[in-house]
C-alpha cells in the first residue's frame, strides 16, 4: 500500500476513507471499492465480524512490526465520526491567539470535564529545588512519585541576572513539562474507564 498518511485524529491517528461498495468470500476475505473509485484488497477474516456497509469507512492504523502496511479495519460512520476528527491540511487560523491568556483560562474553568490543572499537577511535587552555575538558574521539581524533570533559565547578558527571576523561569520551564505527562496519564485513566464502565463506576 502507499506510505502511511494519517487523514483523522482522536487519541491516535489513522487513514479512514468512506466505502462505496464492498463483497466478501466466505473467509471474510473480499474487495472494497473506496469512494472516488480505489479498490482495495482485504485479507481473510477481516469481515469476521460483520461487513461494512456503504457509507462505513474503511480503517488503515499506522505501521507496526508485523503489519508493515498498517493494521486494516472498519467503522460504522456515526461511532468513527463521532470518535475521530479529521487531521487539518492546512493552518486553521494564523497570527496571534485572538483570546489572553486571561480569557482563555476563564473559558477553561467553565469546563466540566475531566482535565488536569495547575493545581492537581502541584498537589503531586515533593521537592522543588534550584542551583545556579554562573547566570545559568536550574530547577529540579521531583514528583511524589520519584519522577523529576529539568527546566532552566538564562539571560543573553549576565549583567540582567536576577536570582529571583531565574529561579521563578526556571520553574516555570520545568512545571511546563508536566502537562502532556498528566495529560496522558489522565486519557489513559478515562480510556480505561471507556472500555470498562463496569469496573470505572
Amino acid at each position: 500500500m502507499d506510505p502511511f498518511k494519517p487523514t483523522h485524529v482522536s487519541h491516535k491517528q489513522v487513514e479512514a476513507y468512506p466505502i462505496a461498495a464492498a463483497e466478501f468470500q466466505a473467509d471474510g476475505s473480499g474487495r472494497i471499492a473506496l469512494e472516488g473509485g480505489r479498490i482495495i484488497d482485504v485479507g481473510a477474516g477481516f469481515a469476521a465480524r460483520g461487513a461494512p456497509a456503504e457509507g462505513d469507512y474503511l480503517v488503515r492504523y499506522a505501521p507496526v512490526p508485523g503489519e508493515t502496511d498498517g493494521y486494516l479495519s472498519h467503522s460504522p460512520r456515526g461511532v468513527f465520526e463521532a470518535g475521530y476528527a479529521p487531521v487539518p491540511q492546512q493552518a486553521d487560523a494564523r497570527g496571534e491567539p485572538a483570546l489572553s491568556l486571561g480569557e482563555t483560562q476563564a473559558i477553561v474553568e467553565t469546563k466540566t470535564a475531566p482535565r488536569v490543572t495547575e493545581a492537581s499537577i502541584k498537589a503531586k511535587i515533593a521537592d522543588v529545588e534550584y542551583f545556579r552555575v554562573r547566570h545559568l538558574t536550574i530547577c529540579i521539581i521531583t514528583l511524589q512519585n520519584g519522577f523529576f524533570v529539568e527546566g532552566h533559565s538564562a539571560p543573553a547578558a549576565p549583567e540582567n541576572y536576577d536570582q529571583g527571576v531565574g529561579e521563578r523561569y526556571a520553574y516555570d520551564n520545568a512545571f511546563r513539562q508536566l502537562w502532556p505527562l498528566e495529560g496522558y496519564l489522565l486519557r489513559e485513566q478515562l480510556a480505561a474507564s471507556e472500555a470498562d464502565p463496569i469496573r470505572a463506576a
